[in-house]
């Protein structure tokens, strides 16, 4: 990038600028280093003894990819010999952009320290320059190496962008499928309505995501009488049935007197008997089904004719298919309660690949929402079993991992990508499978040489493992790779077009 470049934007930024400086500027100098927590990239004119030399510094948080937004920036020159020079940029000029000014004294072999101070965070860099003396010729600047791709830190910092280290990891070989949460057997009920009724939902209304304890009431059945009638005719039924029964009582007095007497056979003796028991069921009967009505009419649903929903275990409510008033049938669904403490992973394995999971106790798998993987391994972890029966329709078995799920994170039903352990851990150079992409039918990863210069590198992989994936040709131990916006940079390339910046360079 050209000097004239930075001497304008710069100027435009407050700084004062020569109107007289020649049309040829020399090239800008630039400084990319990375620590555990910040990226720098810096970009100031040449060093030379008693000018001005107004540094770009971008500071990139490294957590989230952002700019830093606050906070000071000390740049400080520190010559082979002599005093160091220090200049402070008290908040950045831009977000994540601080432009601190230095003017060198000392020609010579230098280090540049940059240090940030933004709340509790401390942090510094250091990279060896070197002050020019005033009038001498500058070396002329390097050639840019064929391929660089622009891609400014202000488009990064507004996606979601991010970079990662190619570094010796331990992998082990893996079979990568697709899986799914599931309940664990035996901590999953599906509450179901024991009559045919109306739905009166027990006192505080139960939620989804509610916890309930092992024999809970959630909510009461109020069965409902077939052609019911109404209160009237329910009434009248049961004054009939109540006279009926007195009749028979007095039946039953007089023959119990006349078999006393032995003037009547003990048959019919039975046989009053018998009419007071049935009197008495009709009576019974008919009382019920005026108090049926009269519970359904009041909407109470307590008492005796309402029967009682419970969960039969403890756990978490996740799922509710009634509403209060509403009218369901005998085996209804009503409710569903899983123990969500441990929970199932249902992985397919294709037939082909049955033999090399014999062995396997080990996975790693990943879901949607979760920035890492999650490892499935023993004693917490294990393999709960591998299915007997090929689906005839996707030709796989179910290798079923049970795991524990202590902040009840994993949801029932969420779909993963699994990678099963098949064999031994290796170490081998490796970067996430997110810096990745396909490129022309290439498998490819842009590398960070600069703070905006990127290369596309052809690759030649190995083994996956957990999200990884081992390199063989194509990166180098340290170097930076993009894992998040790698399609973004590809696009970038084949747009032709070097985008125009939008700060002091």
């Amino acid at each position: 990038m050209r000097w004239m470049l930075i001497a304008a934007l710069v100027a435009c930024g407050g700084h004062a600028h020569d109107d007289h400086r020649p049309a040829e500027e020399p090239e800008a100098e630039s400084i990319t280093r990375w620590t555990a927590t910040h990226e720098y990239f810096v970009e100031h004119p040449p060093f030379v003894v008693g000018q001005p030399s107004a540094l770009a510094a971008h500071v990139t948080r490294l957590e989230g990819h952002a700019a830093v937004r606050s906070g000071k920036l000390t740049a400080i020159l520190t010559p082979k010999t002599g005093a160091p020079l220090q200049a402070t940029a008290d908040a950045p000029a831009r977000p994540g952009i601080f432009r601190p000014e230095l003017t060198a004294t000392v020609a010579g072999p230098c280090t540049l320290t940059l240090r940030i101070e933004d709340g509790a965070v401390r942090d510094e860099v250091t990279a060896d320059c070197t002050v020019h003396a005033a009038g001498a010729k500058l070396p002329p600047a390097p050639e840019k190496p064929p391929g660089r791709i622009t891609f400014l830190k202000e488009t990064a910092w507004t996606m979601e962008f991010a970079t990662g280290v190619v570094a010796e990891r331990e992998l082990v070989p893996t079979l990568r499928t697709t899986g799914e949460i599931r309940a664990t057997a035996g901590r999953e009920a599906r509450l179901t309505a024991t009559a045919h009724g109306r739905v009166v939902l027990e006192s505080p209304v139960p939620v989804l995501g509610a916890q309930v304890s092992a024999g809970q009431v959630l909510a009461r059945i109020v069965p409902q009488v077939e052609n019911p009638g109404d209160r009237v005719t329910l009434s009248s039924d049961a004054r009939a049935a109540r006279a009926e029964l007195s009749a028979a009582e007095s039946q039953l007095a007089r023959s119990e007197r006349l078999w006393a007497e032995r003037t009547i056979p003990e048959k019919q003796l039975e046989e009053a008997k018998t009419r007071v028991e049935i009197a008495r069921a009709k009576l019974a009967g008919a009382q019920g089904r005026v108090g049926q009505f009269d519970a359904g009419a009041s909407g109470r649903g307590g008492g005796r004719t309402a029967f009682q929903v419970r969960s039969p275990l403890a756990g978490t409510l996740v799922a509710i298919h009634v509403s209060s008033g509403q009218t369901v049938e005998d085996g209804e669904l009503l409710f569903t309660v899983v123990d969500l403490s441990r929970v199932w992973l249902h992985a397919d394995v294709f037939e082909p690949d049955i033999g090399s999971v014999k062995a396997s106790t080990r996975a790693t798998f990943r879901v949607d929402g979760f920035d890492t993987p999650l490892s499935i391994a023993p004693p917490d972890g294990r393999v709960v079993t591998i299915g007997q029966l090929v689906d005839p329709k996707t030709r796989t078995v179910p290798m079923i991992f049970e795991l524990s799920n202590p902040d009840r994170q994993l949801r029932i039903g969420s779909f993963a990508t699994v990678w099963i352990e098949t064999g031994a851990p290796a170490k081998a150079l490796a970067i996430p499978e997110t810096a990745m992409i396909d490129d022309a039918g290439r498998r490819v990863a842009y590398v960070q040489v600069e703070g905006e210069a990127f290369e596309r590198r052809a690759l030649t992989v190995g083994m996956r493992s957990g999200g990884l994936v081992e390199i063989k040709a194509g990166l180098a131990k340290g170097e930076h790779v993009v894992t998040r916006g790698a399609y973004d940079i590809k696009l970038a390339a084949s747009g032709g077009a070097v985008p125009e910046h939008g700060h002091a360079h």
